[in-house]
């Protein structure tokens, strides 16, 4: 039996799910887990589970509540002895004490091994299938050991980070740590982390201004200096000093968590700052279009493939036909995302804090919408778009969805999502928003409002199919979401740097910037399928026909 809490509270047997009572079941569930394999008293436990004020047949009830869970874990789960009950566990039978094992270990061997402490802080973060008792978030017997494994989480995070720094992989880390540093600013670790790994990747300019955006913000909100390790690392990064250079060479290919099924052995390369043409029949690259600097998103419509370039505010015009560009648009500021509807072509541009209109009947831009003086919030970031004839829809870095009408340009709704959303992809029925570390969430449109919440780790990128709406996340899975019940129905690691997803009736692509590739998923069994080789760093990925498109851009660039 296996009992895990890195995420909703879930049991297994043999592989076999265990089915599990509501309410305080649960609750007493997780506290015997919590406290495993030590006996909880009989008084603690009736405390936790009612608070300040149990009913005088809380010993009765908690007899009952025990019964009930030895019927669903068999009659020797649960141990009775003075002065209370206890969990009969092995330490790797609860997914917390394998994690906290696997990282203690990695820890160690980081400094003489920093390969097999990668990998085997893979396989501990791994175990994680959203925020820790994730169930019972809000009661307060589980508040104390939420923060402390969270706190290790994000100290296995930056052990791995460094094992990678260590093999030479900086450039293949910067988006990851980007969303990891503004999730968790004060933290001085991550942020040092992401100014080595942009200085290893060319980018010097960067790395200082992580710096400096991080002594505003300590001076701002704390009235403190950054600490000396990070203060030496400044100097460091000034003087071009010698000890910060990579250990050794970046590696040419990453090994994937075990060998992917389905890798094709043949790359052909793709240059950077081009889209990669795939035949999705037969998994592999049959061409390539060179685009703007740094491309970093996709969509298709009106017969073409749009792609927004970052470094040179551009949109490139793609006519699939012809595999070339027809136009590119000037957008003025740094597009990071698009949408297509059936008269317009959306572009959010990033910092700018505007949202560009392109007519494709006349390939320009005919208006640029200027967020920041919307509505009562500051927008000074557009980080995501997606659209349809009746809305535009803006995640933007002041935690809120904008809603926007396209017939006046004029917003309609602001949605408090709690945290920076970092993707937007409108389903069926209802829009899907992931949010920074911590989760994807439904908006009904038809009342602008939240319904479903969907706790999932480090999230980056989010598509919705017609049956299934996929997440990809940090630490290198694939999650299936059921739309109308709003649950997890399969996850599927693949190694992480997973960036843009797209979905077709038969498969599910997600772009590996960490590796090259575009990796193939079953969307019927979530199995890997294939893995196809593009090079360099791709970043999106979108379907047309029965030909994939895939955003490449330079590694240095990242």
């Amino acid at each position: 039996m296996v009992i895990r809490i890195l995420g909703p509270l879930e049991v297994s047997d043999g592989g076999r799910i265990v089915e599990l009572g509501a309410g305080r079941q649960r609750a007493l569930l997780a506290l015997l887990a919590l406290h495993s394999p030590e006996i909880v008293a009989t008084d603690r436990l009736i405390e936790e589970l009612w608070g300040g004020s149990p009913p005088p047949t809380a010993a009765k009830a908690l007899q009952n509540l025990v019964s009930q869970l030895r019927r669903s874990l068999g009659a020797d789960a649960i141990a009775t002895r003075p002065p209370g009950y206890g969990l009969r566990l092995d330490a790797d039978d609860l997914d917390a004490r394998r994690f906290e094992r696997l990282a203690a270990e990695a820890h160690r061997l980081l400094q003489e091994d920093p390969g097999r402490a990668g990998q085997t802080l893979r396989e501990a973060l791994g175990l994680w299938r959203g925020r820790a008792l994730a169930d019972f978030a809000y009661e307060d017997f589980a508040q104390s050991e939420i923060a402390r494994l969270e706190e290790l989480r994000l100290g296995a995070i930056e052990d791995r980070v460094d094992a990678d720094l260590a093999l030479g992989r900086a450039a293949k880390l910067v988006p990851e740590l980007e969303p990891l540093v503004s999730a968790h600013p004060l933290r001085g670790r991550l942020r040092g982390q992401l100014m080595l790994a942009l200085y290893r990747s060319g980018r010097q300019a960067d790395a200082l201004d992580v710096y400096r955006s991080g002594r505003r913000l300590l001076d701002e909100e704390l009235g403190l200096e950054p600490d000396n390790e990070l203060q030496r690392l400044e100097k460091a990064i000034l003087n071009h000093d010698p000890s910060l250079e990579s250990p050794v060479a970046a590696e040419v290919e990453r090994p994937s968590v075990g060998k992917r099924r389905g890798a094709s052995s043949r790359a052909r390369p793709v240059p950077p700052d081009s889209v990669a043409v795939i035949d999705e029949q037969r998994s592999r690259v049959v061409g390539h279009v060179l685009v703007g600097r740094r491309p970093v998103a996709l969509a298709i419509g009106h017969g073409s493939v749009w792609v927004a370039n970052a470094d040179d505010g551009t949109v490139s015009r793609i006519q699939p036909d012809r595999g070339e560009v027809v136009r590119t648009i000037g957008i003025g500021a740094p597009a990071i995302d698009l949408a297509v509807t059936s008269d317009a072509v959306w572009v959010a541009n990033g910092s700018d804090g505007t949202l560009s209109r392109i007519d494709p009947s006349a390939d320009a831009v005919v208006e640029t919408i200027d967020l920041r003086g919307s509505s009562e919030i500051a927008w000074n970031t557009t980080y995501a778009v997606d659209a349809d004839d009746e809305s535009v829809w803006i995640g933007s870095g002041t935690h809120h969805v904008l809603r926007i009408d396209p017939a006046t340009n004029e917003p309609v709704a602001t949605i408090d999502v709690g945290r920076v959303p970092v993707g937007v992809a409108l389903g069926e029925e209802a829009l899907w928003v992931v949010t920074i570390a911590e989760r994807a969430l439904r908006i009904e449109p038809r009342t602008n409002e939240v319904t479903t919440e969907v706790p999932i780790g480090y999230p980056v990128a989010v598509t919705a199919g017609k049956q299934a709406v996929w997440v990809s996340d940090a630490q290198g899975q694939v999650w299936r979401i059921n739309p109308d019940t709003g649950t997890v129905s399969q996850t599927t690691p693949v190694g992480y740097g997973l960036v843009g997803l797209c979905a077709t009736e038969r498969a599910v692509f997600a772009a590996s910037n960490a590796d090259g590739t575009v990796v193939h998923i079953d969307p019927q069994d979530g199995r890997v399928a294939g893995v196809i080789p593009v090079g360099h760093a791709p970043t999106d990925v979108a379907s047309r026909d029965g030909t994939i498109w895939v955003a490449v851009q330079s590694e240095s660039a990242m």
